[in-house]
């Protein structure tokens, strides 16, 4: 008896290879669309976390804060424009946020800056130059945004004015709005000085940030409101803590 050999032919073989690089194909669109939801995720979420973290931070300091008149506490003041950089927005006020190291001992009353900084020259700086470089047509949107900073003076007694102690609390920022409260309207501006102490009854902050990328949407804008329940400056108080009535 003649037995025939069995097995697949040219042309089937071609079929299930053909069949399993679809396949192939297909998990590969599958994998990849994952990656990028999770990516675009955690992007989403990170940027809520740096959002919450300023946020409490500027409420934390607006909250506590302390004009008691003389050196130590006397600063309030904001408004539009910026003293430290060309972005608008300016806030500077003392605050009771202090916090102690082992190394050093300045109580907790310390000076507030905040304002829009322009991007350092760090690595994340070389880098975004070489982006706009290689893409002109976003170099605008990079110059049009910075970082919020929050800038610290602790030893407010101290004879010469020392250095602030920056730290940058969100990136991507493109405006640094502030208006305070007069128990009618909404100021843009307002400054506390010897001959007007008068107090804002709450401070707005408001910050819009830039997309940080092109497959997330704008932000909301964050918006910060904070009543002031700090006491009024007063002559008496004034001359207690060493200032010339």
């Amino acid at each position: 008896m003649k037995h025939t050999a069995s097995g697949f032919t040219l042309v089937e073989i071609l079929f299930a290879a053909m069949a399993s690089a679809l396949i192939l194909v297909a998990v590969y669109g599958i994998f990849q669309r994952a990656v990028k939801t999770r990516d675009h995720a955690m992007a989403r979420m990170r940027l809520a976390l740096q959002r919450e973290r300023a946020a409490n931070i500027i409420r934390n300091d607006l909250r506590s804060t302390y004009l008691s008149g003389g050196v130590l506490a006397e600063t309030l003041e904001g408004g539009a424009q910026s003293q430290k950089s060309r972005f608008p927005g300016y806030l500077r006020f003392t605050t009771t946020t202090g916090r102690d190291h082992l190394d050093e001992a300045y109580g907790d009353v310390q000076q507030v800056e905040y304002y829009i900084a322009e991007t350092g020259t760090s690595t994340s700086a070389t880098a975004a130059a070489a982006a706009a470089a290689s893409n002109p047509g976003n170099a605008s949107d990079a110059n049009s945004t910075g970082t919020l900073t929050r800038a610290l003076t602790r030893d407010l007694l101290a004879p010469m004015q020392q250095a602030a102690l920056e730290e940058q609390i969100l990136t991507g920022v493109q405006t640094f709005e502030i208006a305070f409260f007069d128990g009618n309207d909404w100021q843009e501006t307002w400054q506390v000085t010897d001959t007007e102490p008068t107090l804002p009854q709450a401070v707005r902050v408001r910050i819009q940030q830039a997309a940080p990328s092109d497959q997330i949407s704008t932000p909301t804008p964050l918006e910060i409101l904070v009543p002031l329940t700090t006491e009024p400056l007063t002559s008496s108080t004034s001359s207690t803590t060493g200032t010339t009535p």
